[in-house]
């Protein structure tokens, strides 16, 4: 079973379960039907006499099918005018109406009755009532309104929509198989995890979840954290929104109900962190993250301190966390949740984005809900990233996965001695967009400035009603000279476009209107239509790879690729036509022997990774053998060096080129 395109919400009975039998089947046999079965609209408490003798069909592209298991038809007709009766109130709630009309108007075309002793072949129903144009998308609109996967009407409208940009801005948007089921199921365990790629819907459905955890509980306290602080300041600004665009009644109580902020904070303001505030809260010793100590440690100390405390008088900081960019934290922040959280923990990640994740070892870890349709990026671009990540173009491999572990991530596995083809399989992410006819990822050589210009232009020509906050730069070199070519673009783009420009490395989130240029330090968790990403030269280091994955992951249409050296050019250049031929990624499977040698390698920067950074310079400075007077002065000078931290290799280079200036 394909549970991405198919959610049931039906309770199996000796009535309906030859049907839903026959629909799971139909699903196993069509991978790219989506279907959904109800008796009533999801996430609300709307309840019917007669529901358990009905069953409700929801598959995009098809009529609304009402299906009367009992042949009642007086009774079942009466579940139809109620069930509809209440569609048109959740449609006129969310404005819908002014667009899709009343009920009078599309119950006739856009739903169908039948009882299930006319019921022969289910598929056969499907395809005779199968919709198209402006038909297709209002049922696909009601769709929306019965699953909770609301769309803003008044961006994406009815009309269907002609060029590449308005269709992928006036998608209609759909929940999945499994991205309906973690909202709408009730996991019995206090941790629930969702794992996923980029662009699996991972952050929308937490803000979902949160929506219905606000409104079901006028007591509760939530706290909604993640590590960067970009993210949480984008998370601030679209909760209210997204509040209001549900139509949730409830105000927002900020730090008394809801916490929005990142998981660190402040030792001054309990409200600025998580952690800040549980240290005040539980009145513990807060630690600062410096060269003394570690993530891991400092959670650790934290959850020791609180076992100090006797069962009866402990009280819980919040009833529910919420927290996303998983892979960003050691397991010890998550058993920190679970002790504080006196109900639920919700938790939301991707592993590709953890330089130091034993992928073998990650999926090990229980998963309740793992995302492997990717919804955000070109099925194209997300292989040629992870290919990139993983250097599967390249006879060294910075990560391997089994067999199993290939599968859960989405792909299919063809071999041919000792080369593997990976296929994901095709997915219409914006109806009517034929992706096979538009190029998604561009890698070219960085020629300076004009050259981004010329790329500005073309997206500007191809698509006339492209806005400024529709592309993103990303400068993937977190070095002193980017911050000089982007005062010079920002003139040109000024003087060329008349775009305002959005240096979102200092306002830590996206501006309205205004083009998005950073470091590599302040797009995860956002998305664009069209990103470039700029850098010197594709590095052979396992945080660079990670880095360029989750950049190039951004887009929704186009990502570009622009490489300063000529360095491994080419050989990406090769594995990107394949897979714009083939619509795979081939690659030499590793020998047993590599694949131990990656395993120990992760192994290796894991370990690194849960040391301080000041242990990591240490070891670093004798290696190098610098003496000790010195190393108070290089630290000093890397922490404002711009150069991340944990980044070996820069920081090695760094210390080598500056090595000659320290006095005698």
């Amino acid at each position: 079973m394909i549970k991405g395109t198919f959610y049931n919400h039906v309770e199996k009975n000796e009535k309906n379960q030859k049907i839903i039998e026959q629909l799971e089947d139909f699903v196993n046999n069509n991978p790219n039907e989506q279907i959904y079965l109800i008796t009533a609209p999801l996430g609300g408490k709307y309840k019917y006499s007669y529901e358990k003798n009905a069953l409700v069909i929801l598959s995009p592209k098809h009529k609304i099918i009402f299906i009367d298991l009992a042949n009642n038809k007086d009774e079942f007709n009466e579940y139809y005018e109620d069930f509809i009766e209440d569609l048109n109130a959740i449609s006129d709630k969310y404005d819908y109406k002014n667009y899709i009309g009343r009920p009078r108007q599309w119950k006739k075309e856009l739903t169908y009755k039948i009882a299930i002793s006319d019921v022969d072949d289910i598929k056969n129903i499907l395809t005779k009532h199968k919709l198209a144009g402006i038909q297709r998308r209002k049922s696909e609109l009601l769709i929306s309104l019965l699953i909770g996967s609301i769309n803003d009407i008044k961006r994406v409208g009815v009309e269907v929509p002609d060029t590449i940009l308005e269709k992928v801005k006036k998608n209609i948007i759909l929940f999945d198989g499994d991205q309906t089921r973690f909202i709408y199921k009730d996991f019995p365990k206090k941790i629930i995890s969702i794992q996923g790629l980029s662009g699996t819907g991972k952050t929308e459905l937490l803000l979902h979840k949160l929506k219905e955890l606000y409104i079901s509980d006028d007591n509760s306290k939530i706290f909604f954290t993640c590590h960067n602080i970009a993210l949480a300041n984008t998370l601030k600004e679209r909760i209210p929104q997204f509040f209001d665009f549900m139509k949730v009644e409830k105000q927002i109580e900020w730090n008394k109900r809801l916490w929005v902020d990142r998981a660190w904070g402040s030792q001054s303001n309990p409200n600025s962190g998580l952690y800040s505030y549980i240290c005040y809260f539980y009145n513990i010793p807060f630690q600062r993250y410096s060269y003394l100590t570690n993530y891991k440690k400092i959670f650790s100390d934290a959850i020791s301190y609180l076992n100090e405390i006797d069962d009866d008088d402990f009280k819980y900081a919040f009833d529910y966390i919420l927290v996303d960019e998983r892979q960003d934290f050691p397991k010890e922040f998550f058993e920190l949740c679970k002790k504080v959280a006196r109900k639920k923990v919700y938790i939301a990640g991707d592993i590709f984005q953890n330089i130091f994740t034993n992928l073998e070892e990650e999926f090990e870890v229980e998963v309740d809900v793992i995302l492997n349709r990717c919804y955000r990026t070109d099925p194209r671009t997300l292989m040629f990233a992870h290919a990139v990540s993983m250097g599967l173009f390249e006879e060294k491999k910075y990560n391997w996965l089994s067999d199993k572990h290939w599968s859960v991530i989405g792909y299919k596995i063809e071999r041919e001695e000792n080369t593997l083809k990976l296929y994901r399989q095709p997915i219409r992410r914006f109806e009517e967009l034929e992706i096979e006819n538009i190029r998604s990822v561009f890698l070219e050589k960085y020629e300076g400035e004009d050259y981004v210009l010329n790329i500005l232009k073309k997206i500007k020509e191809e698509n006339p009603t492209v806005t400024p906050e529709d592309v993103a730069i990303i400068f993937l070199d977190d070095t002193k000279e980017i911050y000089n070519i982007i005062d010079s673009l920002e003139y040109k783009i000024l003087e060329e476009f008349d775009w305002n420009i959005n240096r979102a490395y200092e306002t830590k989130k996206r501006i309205p209107d205004a083009l998005f240029i950073s470091n590599r330090n302040n797009a995860k968790g956002l998305e664009f239509p069209f990103v470039i990403c700029v850098t010197e030269r594709v590095q052979d280091t396992h945080l660079y790879r990670n880095i360029l994955y989750t950049m190039l992951t951004r887009s929704f249409i186009q990502s570009y690729l622009l490489v300063k050296d000529d360095y491994k050019l080419e050989i990406l250049k090769q594995g990107l036509n394949i897979i714009n031929k083939e619509k795979c990624i081939i690659t030499r499977e590793p020998t047993d022997a590599e694949k131990e040698e990656i395993r120990k390698t992760i192994i290796k920067l894991k370990e690194e990774f849960n040391i301080s950074y000041n242990e990591f310079l240490d070891r670093i400075f004798n290696e190098l053998r610098i003496e000790p007077k010195h190393k108070a002065r290089l630290k000093k000078m890397l922490l404002t060096s711009g150069i991340p931290r944990f980044d070996k290799d820069l920081t090695v280079e760094f210390i080598k080129a500056n090595k000659r200036f320290l006095p005698k």
